[in-house]
């Protein structure tokens, strides 16, 4: 294999999902930061009703060329071989020294993985930014076990994510903890200003009311049913109002719950935005109710742009620690968290104290440059030697899990 210092000269980003949430953004920024590198970065991504609105923001990110390809057998296996031929042209024409699958966490990539293996020689890993089922099937096991035989590593993006992948789909032998990071806007505060008011004008949201809100999927596992049911619960101040941002299959199912809960009035559905940052800058405070995984990017924008956080896991690794970065509720507990936002309304102080310290936490920890480096030492990891084990006892600031050395 033939090696190459410091940043790989050529990476190829692939993409199999067909929504359009964090996942994606965090692919945007990794070719952003690599681009400003020196990478030449090329990106395959599947046709979807939204895949426009995103190759455009890899080409504005610096992308040499985005690739239309549905590489997974959602559409079944003769047309997902036909269609990975037509892959295997982009890997053949783009010669990468990295080839990089970003999945949701569950099952899938292993053709691309296989295929690509059998084609080049380039570094193959794969990202998974949530976590498997509790209630995997036994073809969803052996398509993870698959995975980690055939790919140069596996990535979990926090240790957290990485102990539930461990336990529930067994952990490969290339296995890294790399945590997530995100291009902090540098946005002034009087864009932060415009942007607060005419969001707020625009969705009829008075000026002064306190807005609650969420960039999130609307679906199966990131608990919106919790957060609905949570802030019913709650004592609000006149004119409060649910901001929630993101589209998703439970959408309606979601509108139904808030109807039987009295709070329809209450709520902004203002479904898919291109420009989430916007909204933020029109919310008071900010909430993800997931019961499972971490290291949302999201939740790390949210915190980026100073909002004070309410999250369903926290500790001294992940991005909110509690009571110092933001606050945490028990996962799946509407109650719990209903006492946690309302602290948030009751105490104007505690939101600016979060806030303050979320935002500064994020721009120290949480860089998408950080990110970059240490996704460099996973790509080395095939040149350089054994690979980093997950159950090697690391400090707790550690971005990387390492057994031999800690990281830079």
């Amino acid at each position: 294999m033939t090696t190459w210092p410091g940043h790989p000269p050529r990476l190829l980003l692939v993409l199999q999902s067909t929504g359009f949430g964090g996942m994606e953004t965090h692919a945007v920024d990794v070719a952003r930061e690599f681009v400003r590198r020196g990478t030449a970065v090329t990106v395959v991504q599947p046709e979807y009703p939204r895949s426009e609105d995103l190759a455009e923001r890899f080409l504005e990110a610096g992308v040499s060329k985005v690739h239309s390809i549905a590489t997974d057998a959602r559409n079944g296996r003769p047309l997902q071989l036909m269609r990975l031929l037509k892959y295997l042209r982009v890997v053949r024409s783009v010669r990468p020294n990295v080839v990089h699958l970003h999945t949701g966490g569950a099952t899938g990539g292993f053709a691309v993985i296989a295929a690509t293996r059998l084609s080049s020689r380039a570094s193959v890993v794969i990202t998974e930014h949530d976590v498997p089922r509790e209630d995997a099937t036994v073809t969803d096991r052996i398509g993870r076990r698959l995975v980690d035989r055939v790919a140069h590593g596996v990535v979990a993006v926090s240790r957290r994510n990485a102990s539930i992948r461990a336990e529930r789909a067994g952990a490969p032998d290339a296995f890294f903890a790399v945590y997530n990071g995100i291009t902090v806007p540098e946005t002034d505060a009087t864009t932060r200003s415009t942007d607060r008011a005419e969001i707020r004008e625009k969705y009829g949201i008075e000026p002064g009311a306190m807005v609650l809100g969420s960039v999130v999927r609307l679906a199966e596992g990131k608990g919106m049913d919790t957060f609905l049911a949570a802030y019913a619960q709650t004592t609000r101040p006149p004119g409060a109002r649910l901001l929630l941002v993101g589209d998703g299959p439970l959408k309606d199912a979601l509108a139904e719950q808030a109807e039987k809960l009295g709070i329809t009035g209450e709520i902004t559905w203002a479904g898919h935005q291109r420009e989430p940052q916007r909204f933020l800058h029109a919310m008071d405070a900010f909430c993800l109710a997931v019961p499972a995984g971490s290291m949302s990017i999201a939740l790390l924008e949210a915190m980026g742009s100073g909002l004070p956080c309410v999250i369903t896991f926290g500790g001294p690794e992940e991005a909110i620690i509690p009571e110092q970065t933001g606050l945490t509720a028990r996962p799946g507990d509407p109650g719990h968290l209903a006492a946690q936002f309302q602290r948030l309304f009751d105490d104007p102080g505690l939101r600016e104290r979060l806030g303050a310290a979320a935002a500064a936490h994020v721009r120290n920890r949480y860089s998408s440059a950080r990110l970059a480096d240490d996704l460099v030492r996973v790509y080395r990891t095939p040149r350089d030697g054994p690979p980093y084990d997950l159950l090697a006892r690391r400090p707790a600031a550690a971005p990387l899990i390492t057994p031999d050395k800690d990281p830079a």
